[in-house]
C-alpha cells in the first residue's frame, strides 16, 4: 500500500492535465480568436486610417538599419600619461591636434597644466560623429578637473571643474627590508606618495647609497574621499625617516599659493640649494674618481658619478638655473648643462632625449625634468652622467659641501609652531619612541 501511494504521489497530475481543465483551456482559445476576429471586422471598415497608421509606426523600426547615424558623441576614451609625453604627441598622434585646439590651449592660463602632464595619470576624450575631438578631462588632482570642450560655435573652451571632497588623515610607519619602494607599498603608501617622501627628505638622504636594512619612515597624509569611497592620496602633511640612526622631521605648512613647503622642528627649510641625486630610484654605477673605462679599457679620471637607471627614467636638475648648453657632446652624448649662479654648474650626460620645450637660455627651476635616460654617446648601458662643476672645475657632487638651508619667514613661524604643536606628538606616538632629533645639517 505504500508503495502505491508512492507511485500515485509521483504521477501527480498537474491542474492543467485534468481532462475537464483541458476543456475550460481549449472553450477560452477559442473565444478568444472568434472575439479578435469579430474585432477586427469590425474595425476594418469604420476606421479606415487605423492600418495606414500602423504602418507609419512600424516603418522606422524595419527600415532603422538603413536610417542615417544619430547626432550623438561617442563613448569617452581614456590615454595614460607617460614619462615624456605631452598633450600635444598625444594627440597629434591621433589625428586630433588642430590648430583650433592648439590655439585655445596655448592662449589660455588655464590649461598650463594640460601643457606639462603628469605621468601616471589619464586623458579622457571622446569624439564627435564626424571623428573631432569633442572634448577632453584631464584630472589635475581629486579635486579639479581641466575640461576643454567645442562650443555650439565650433569654438573650443576650456573650464576648470571642481568638486567638494571629505578629508581624511591617514598615519603610515614602515620599516625598509628590501628597498624603499617594496616597503613603502607593504606599509600602504602608493607610489606617488613613495616619490614625494624621497622629495622631501632628498636634500638630507642620498636614497640612491645610503639606505640600510632597518631604516624606518613614518608619514602623516590626507585622503580624500567622495561619497565615502577613497577617490586619491592627499598631501603629506608630515613625515619622519631614520636613515643609519639619524632622525629626519619634516613639517608641512602651505606657502602664499598654499602649496606645502617642508621645515625642520627648527624652523629650518628642508629644501637645499642642490638636490642629493638627479634621479628617483637609481643605483650608482660609478663613482667619482680613478676608474677603468668599460669601452676604452684604460685607467682614467671619471670626474662624475654615474646612476644606472632603465630608459626613460626622468632627470631633475639638481639646482634651479639656466640652460647654457643643450645638445651633442662628443661621448656625453646627448647632454645639458645649466649654470646656477656665479660659479657653480652641473652637467647631465648620455640622455635619451630632451624634454619638449627646454632650450638654450631656458630657465630651470630645481627638480624640474630636463630629460630622460639614456645611452647616447660612450655608454654601454643605460644611465645618467652626472658632473658637478666649480669655476669650471670638477668636484666630488657626493661630498661637496654644500649650503645650509634657510629658516622661514617670520610672519609663517606661529602658523607652523601650531602645526607642529598637532604633528610632532603624532609621529613620536608613530615611532613608538620619543627619541632626540638630529638637527638637519
Amino acid at each position: 500500500m505504500q508503495s502505491g501511494k508512492g507511485k500515485i504521489a509521483g504521477n501527480k497530475r498537474r491542474p492543467s492535465d485534468h481532462p475537464s481543465m483541458r476543456g475550460v483551456w481549449i472553450f477560452a482559445a477559442t473565444a478568444l480568436i472568434a472575439t479578435a476576429t469579430i474585432a477586427a471586422m469590425r474595425l476594418a471598415p469604420e476606421t479606415p486610417g487605423l492600418t495606414t497608421n500602423i504602418q507609419q509606426a512600424v516603418k522606422p523600426y524595419a527600415s532603422s538599419p538603413l536610417q542615417p547615424t544619430p547626432d550623438v558623441p561617442q563613448s569617452w576614451q581614456e590615454i595614460p600619461v607617460r614619462y615624456g609625453d605631452t598633450l600635444g604627441t598625444l594627440l597629434d598622434s591621433r589625428g586630433l591636434y588642430g590648430s583650433t585646439v592648439k590655439a585655445a590651449i596655448q592662449s589660455n592660463v588655464k590649461a598650463q597644466d594640460l601643457i606639462e602632464l603628469t605621468p601616471g595619470k589619464t586623458l579622457r576624450y571622446r569624439l564627435d560623429k564626424e571623428n573631432q575631438l569633442l572634448e577632453l578631462v584631464y584630472a589635475r588632482n581629486p579635486t579639479e578637473s581641466i575640461h576643454l570642450f567645442k562650443g555650439d560655435d565650433g569654438r573650443y573652451r576650456i573650464d576648470v571643474e571642481t568638486r567638494d571632497m571629505q578629508t581624511r588623515y591617514a598615519f603610515v610607519t614602515g620599516t625598509i627590508d628590501q628597498s624603499l619602494f617594496i616597503s613603502g607599498q607593504e606599509a600602504g603608501l602608493s607610489d606617488p606618495l613613495i616619490m614625494r617622501l624621497t622629495e622631501i627628505f632628498g636634500w638630507d638622504i642620498d636614497f640612491a647609497t645610503s639606505l640600510r636594512k632597518g631604516d624606518t619612515f613614518s608619514v602623516i597624509h590626507e585622503e580624500k574621499y567622495w561619497l565615502g569611497q577613497k577617490i586619491a592620496d592627499g598631501p603629506i602633511l608630515a613625515a619622519e625617516f631614520v636613515n643609519q640612526g639619524k632622525v629626519y622631521r619634516a613639517i608641512g605648512i602651505p606657502d602664499h599659493q598654499q602649496r606645502l613647503q617642508y621645515f625642520t622642528p627648527e624652523g629650518r627649510s628642508v629644501r637645499r640649494p642642490f638636490l642629493r641625486t638627479p634621479v628617483h630610484y637609481s643605483r650608482i654605477s660609478s663613482r667619482y674618481g680613478a676608474r677603468k673605462h668599460p669601452i676604452s679599457k684604460r685607467w682614467s679620471s671619471h670626474f662624475g658619478v654615474d646612476y644606472a637607471a632603465p630608459t626613460g627614467t626622468p632627470i631633475r636638475a639638481t639646482s634651479s638655473g639656466r640652460v647654457i648648453f643643450r645638445g651633442r657632446k662628443g661621448g656625453y652624448g646627448n647632454a645639458i648643462i645649466l649654470q646656477h649662479g656665479g660659479d657653480l654648474s652641473t652637467l647631465y650626460g648620455h640622455m635619451s632625449r630632451f624634454r619638449p620645450g627646454i632650450s638654450l637660455g631656458s630657465y630651470i627651476e630645481q627638480g624640474q625634468i630636463i630629460g630622460y635616460v639614456g645611452q647616447t654617446g660612450l655608454a654601454t648601458g643605460p644611465h645618467l652622467h652626472y658632473e658637478l662643476r666649480k669655476h669650471g672645475h670638477h668636484q666630488n657632487p657626493l661630498t661637496y659641501p654644500f649650503p645650509k638651508a634657510t629658516t622661514m619667514a617670520e610672519d609663517q613661524r606661529t602658523e607652523f609652531q601650531t602645526l607642529l604643536t598637532q604633528w610632532s606628538p603624532r609621529l613620536d606616538l608613530m615611532t613608538g619612541s620619543r627619541v632626540q632629533l638630529a638637527r638637519n645639517p
